[in-house]
């Protein structure tokens, strides 16, 4: 199967194949197709033929059916797309849950559902140019960034070891790790210059000496030199996740030494000969299983000219005799992270600084974000870094909580209105879009958008236009769009609540927020942050949370996530005498399970409702204003007393 492929744009005529068993659908599609003025290489009707066209032909598309002729379907054949780099786009008539599941493994760029019309084809495909737009434009810049760095970073006057940690830190928004283990190897197979740098935080790295390493295992110096063998498994380029991690481990000791201890689960190998012909070998651990894919190894090859020029110099300073002091941290240690970088972001746990890779990585660029997880997560937060660090910064952020609107005027707070458009009309109005014009838009709980304006969403998103309701012209916008929802959207599209195409369109860089319960390590830096934001405000000094306290916080599972916990810390606040919180104090909303249902668990409703009860008697009914109930769960004031109305909660 050919593996090039030409670039995704307008000014060529784009290329497609159509992978299709049912002869009215694929002669349907080829003149959609050819009236758009595409160029339709051929149809296939099974895998095999599908592979005997791509032999032979260079495309830049693939239309491809899921259930085919033969035993093959189209998402065997989709992972060959994905080896080759081939866009495409899934056609079927069946949207269910399962089989969605099925196809997002193999991350296409699109997903026409049958029976479609001719713009919904023609709508896919500019959905997946814009897809393989931004993709390759991200590669690009990564791989473009880091050459550049490393050319830099050489040439500064700097000791070899900061060089080394310059140049690792700079890799972990594109290959992920928590631990590096680098070797130079001289023209005689022997090593020389082993280090490990252990990620501590965010922008804080420990770079480690083989004796450090033989203190923190316990290992003697003959131990350590009978386990670390030079075999082909600790220099060899490869990647090592699942069973083939495990099996590594017991090929190579050295590298079961240093996941043990660090608890790793994951391994890159890459190997750079040197001009010199000495070797330097990187190898890469995360705690994260499976994350280490081609892509990884892909960019590693491309800096390899690079770095194997560019490593001679920093070998060269080692040589010299330069002595080797552990750099600790790279940057001062701060919960923070970064106060204007990511603000009111606070952990260190693997799951929270992964999150943080992505924001940096996607940030500067307009690539569209969706960001998922619970309720709770601080998925506005995420997305108020992303504007932060982009180019649109000194522009506005507009945030619109899609469920709140109401539903009569949806369209006009969206896109604005005319005087006169319609009764009540009385002066013109510029809707959130317009508001963000060269910034930001940030549309929470977009799965709660009302199913017949989301394709007046995706037609804005695609033209880059909005129309006022009244108006007579269309008016051109320029901004970066970021949703964000707590819903599966794969099971909302199941179900016909949310519409395929404009999932894809928005899903383009996807960011999961784990929930607080995935992230406990970061239950005390979250506690700290939220008493000395709220204690101050309060006008009470808090000199100690007691170790007891911290324990039971780290004992529950948080389904209401951050919100959650800084609401708790804010009542112990309230509630805490000789400045130091009382664990007596916590309650999480566990009172009088046992008759919630007959198995002891309460509905969401319930919990809402007992949740909304407890912040409104914290702020003694006050709902609006400051230290309101509905600041304090962070939501509008409107959308506070439609769910107490919706409850059916009495006020106080």
């Amino acid at each position: 199967m050919k593996t090039q492929q030409r670039p995704m744009n307008k000014m060529t005529k784009e290329r497609i194949l159509i992978v299709e068993d049912e002869f009215i659908v694929a002669h349907d599609l080829q003149m959609i197709l050819k009236r758009a003025g595409y160029d339709v290489v051929g149809i296939a009707d099974s895998v095999k033929s599908a592979q005997a066209i791509l032999e032979n032909n260079t495309v830049d598309l693939v239309l491809l059916d899921i259930y085919l002729k033969g035993k093959l379907t189209g998402i065997d054949l989709a992972h060959h797309l994905m080896k080759s780099q081939i866009p495409f786009i899934y056609i079927s008539a069946n949207s269910n849950e399962k089989v969605l599941e099925a196809a997002k493994s193999t991350c296409p760029y699109g997903f026409i559902v049958k029976p479609y019309r001719d713009k919904d084809v023609l709508m896919s495909i500019d959905i997946a140019r814009y897809r393989n737009e931004n993709s390759n434009n991200m590669k690009m810049s990564s791989e473009l960034f880091m050459q550049d760095f490393i050319v830099n970073i050489s040439m500064k006057s700097l000791t070899w070891q900061k060089k080394i940690l310059s140049i690792a830190s700079a890799f972990q928004p594109y290959i992920p790790f928590d631990f590096i283990a680098l070797s130079g190897i001289d023209q005689d197979r022997k090593r020389y210059s082993e280090i490990g740098i252990n990620r501590k935080n965010f922008d804080k790295y420990e770079l480690l000496t083989v004796s450090e390493l033989l203190d923190i295992s316990s290992l003697s110096r003959k131990e350590y030199n009978a386990i670390n063998q030079l075999v082909p498994e600790t220099t060899n380029d490869a990647i090592y996740t699942g069973d083939a991690f495990d099996a590594v481990k017991k090929a190579a000791p050295l590298k079961d030494l240093i996941a043990n201890t660090y608890h790793l689960y994951s391994n890159l190998v890459k190997t750079f000969l040197l001009e010199n012909g000495d070797q330097i070998s990187f190898s890469f651990y995360s705690r994260t299983e499976n994350i280490y894919q081609k892509p990884h190894m892909e960019l590693l090859n491309f800096l390899s000219g690079t770095l194997e020029k560019k490593l001679v110099h920093i070998v060269e300073l080692e040589k010299a005799g330069t002595a080797v002091v552990a750099e600790k941290t790279a940057t001062p240690d701060a919960h923070l992270i970064n106060q204007n970088d990511f603000k009111n972001i606070i952990g260190k746990s693997t799951s929270l600084l992964s999150v943080l890779d992505k924001i940096k990585i996607v940030a500067p660029t307009d690539t569209s974000v969706l960001i998922t997880g619970e309720s709770g997560t601080g998925k506005e937060e995420i997305a108020k870094s992303l504007h932060r660090l982009s180019h649109r910064n000194l522009k506005p952020i507009v945030a619109v909580n899609c469920a709140a609107l109401p539903a009569d005027l949806i369209e006009s707070i969206l896109f604005g209105h005319e005087k006169g458009a319609f009764t009540g009309a009385i002066n013109t109005r510029i809707g959130k879009f317009e508001e963000a014009n060269g910034g930001t838009i940030f549309l929470d709980e977009i799965g709660e958008m009302p199913f017949d304006l989301q394709s007046k969403l995706l037609r804005v998103l695609q033209e880059k236009e909005i129309e006022r309701i009244g108006g007579k012209k269309p008016i051109a916008i320029d901004l970066r769009i970021i949703a964000a929802t707590n819903l599966h959207l794969e099971t909302e599209i199941a179900r016909g609540r949310f519409r395929l195409d404009l999932f894809y369109r928005l899903n383009v860089f996807p960011i999961h927020v784990p929930p607080l319960w995935q992230r406990k390590v970061d239950i005390p830096l979250l506690a700290e942050h939220f008493v000395r934001k709220h204690a101050s405000a309060i006008g009470k000094e808090i000199t100690e949370i007691p170790e007891d306290f911290i324990n039971k916080l780290m004992q529950y599972n948080w389904p209401g996530n951050i919100r959650e916990l800084e609401h708790v810390i804010l009542r112990s606040i309230l509630l805490s005498s000789n400045e130091k919180l009382d664990s007596s104090h916590l309650e999480f909303g566990d009172k009088n399970e046992e008759t919630a249902s007959p198995i002891g668990i309460k509905t969401i409703v319930d919990n809402e409702r007992d949740h909304i009860i407890r912040v409104l008697e914290l702020c003694k009914g006050k709902v609006a204003g400051l230290d309101g109930a509905a600041e304090l769960l962070g939501i509008p004031a409107t959308t506070l007393n439609s769910k107490i109305k919706k409850l059916g909660i009495k006020r106080l």
